[in-house]
């Protein structure tokens, strides 16, 4: 626990619940930004890797140990599994529950990384966790008004029960960095290689520009790294390279060192729902984002002012675009200059803890 959450009081507290990952920047920004709200934040946490009939029995021991029994028990994301478990505990110990999916497995699984046929036994599992982990809460968290509609439409939430708070950038770790100067611009993506990332299309971009003052950079390891690493044997020698990921306390440097940094690009329905970790991040940091132009981008940020969007899947837009970067110094700093000055105000820790706790008090929760 922060030192902000032992100095907050007691009155309204919030128990993170579940095998989460504390490292993961969405709960991590949450525990500290409420902390800051002044709710006392607390933490009933396993690991995430433990098998369900293993997984419950540790987290009621932790739960029962604990003695703060007041106030919101929150899941954060990718925890589904364990909403079931929390919502029993909830009404025993008077408390309402929250759930910050961050995404849908189905949407993920099915729609996003398609290991899973539509209609087929797996993808049908995956629905019912939804649709049982999403309903079951006092109040579900989205990062956008688009997962808020898809969820609502998707697994019957009432529509009233679903809030929408930003991902937001963890502002311990990013802050405004002197851009880099001179050429080759370095383009950096980073990520886990999901089809929303659409690194294909990066790999293609790199192609049709041919080394015109940029290099890529590629970070990270996941579903599509090894086509996006085929496709790279095309581009001229020392135009892409690929680097294995990084641990958090890591991208802020890595960022800094980029002079564009690539947001998502894939064609499936998930890109048009999401606003990733890395926009917020790099444009705290004051770099210029350049990622696909979706309504779920354009409910925080502005086209043009706070980021360059391109069409999701066209690699020659994407080219342009970098390409109009890497010619223009001026352009990058502005985009870089104001679509930073936005997210440092308004979607930093504290600001993402004061919405949170607003969001609880309007719901009558804390």
């Amino acid at each position: 626990m922060s030192a902000a959450s032992e100095r907050a009081g007691r009155g309204s507290g919030v128990l993170f619940f579940g095998g989460y990952d504390p490292l993961y920047p969405r709960n991590a920004i949450l525990r500290e930004g409420l902390a800051r709200a002044g709710l006392a934040v607390s933490e009933c946490r396993v690991d995430g890797r433990l098998k369900v009939h293993m997984r419950y029995p540790a987290l009621i021991a932790r739960f029962l140990e604990s003695r703060d029994r007041g106030g919101v028990m929150l899941v954060p994301e990718f925890r589904h599994k364990d909403v079931p478990l929390a919502w029993a505990l909830a009404r025993c110990a008077g408390r309402r529950l929250v759930f910050d999916p961050l995404v849908s497995r189905y949407e993920t699984r099915v729609l996003d990384r398609a290991d899973a046929a539509r209609g087929s036994a797996q993808a049908r599992h995956n629905r019912n966790i939804d649709s049982i982990s999403l309903r079951l809460p006092d109040l579900v968290l989205a990062d956008t008004s688009a997962h808020a509609e898809f969820y609502a439409r998707e697994f019957g939430v009432p529509r009233g029960r679903i809030r929408v708070l930003p991902v937001g950038f963890d502002d311990r770790l990013f802050a405004e960095a002197p851009p880099p100067r001179g050429r080759p611009v370095a383009v950096l993506f980073y990520g886990s290689f999901l089809p929303l990332h659409g690194a294909e299309t990066i790999v293609e971009a790199a192609r049709l520009l041919r080394g015109e003052g940029v290099r890529f950079v590629l970070v990270g390891a996941g579903q599509t790294h090894a086509e996006a690493s085929r496709r790279a044997a095309g581009v001229p020698a020392g135009l892409v390279e690929f680097r294995p990921p990084v641990p958090p306390s890591e991208l802020p440097a890595l960022v800094a060192s980029a002079g564009v940094v690539l947001g998502v690009f894939g064609v499936t329905p998930k890109t048009g729902m999401v606003v990733p970790n890395k926009v917020f991040q790099a444009l705290a940091v004051g770099r210029p984002v350049v990622t696909a132009d979706t309504p779920a981008m354009r409910e925080f940020l502005r086209e043009g002012e706070d980021f360059a969007g391109v069409p999701a899947g066209d690699a020659a837009a994407l080219a342009a675009a970098i390409a109009r970067l890497a010619d223009d110094e001026r352009l990058r700093e502005s985009l870089g200059r104001t679509g930073g000055a936005r997210v440092r105000s308004e979607f930093n820790t504290t600001r993402i803890g004061e919405r949170c706790a607003a969001i609880f008090r309007e719901a009558g929760l804390a």
